[in-house]
């Protein structure tokens, strides 16, 4: 087994570019300063503010959020927020 994960872990090492990854790195590099300071702030400000939480759910509902999530290329959480602020809203009426 450990031959199997010695050659996985080379593979994963080995980076392949093409002639165009290497025309954008080097844009990439010229431009770092100005796209890191604007990433940095737009980030801070968009991102909420994320509590981990832990329960317990019926393994079905489990089940059938993660084949859900699989189709709608979604992260779970994604959808329980979406789902939670429907419910929320739908309360307060």
């Amino acid at each position: 087994m450990s031959k199997v994960n010695d050659i996985k872990n080379r593979k994963r090492q080995q980076k392949t570019i093409s002639p165009t990854q290497a025309l954008a790195q080097s844009f990439e590099e010229n431009n770092i300063t100005s796209n890191e300071e604007k990433k940095k702030t737009t980030n801070e400000e968009n991102k909420p503010k994320r509590r981990r939480v832990s329960f317990d759910l019926r393994a079905d509902l489990h089940k059938e959020l993660k084949m859900q999530a699989t189709i709608q290329e979604k992260k779970i959480y994604m959808l329980i927020e979406e789902a939670l602020e429907k419910y929320l809203e739908e309360v307060k009426k």
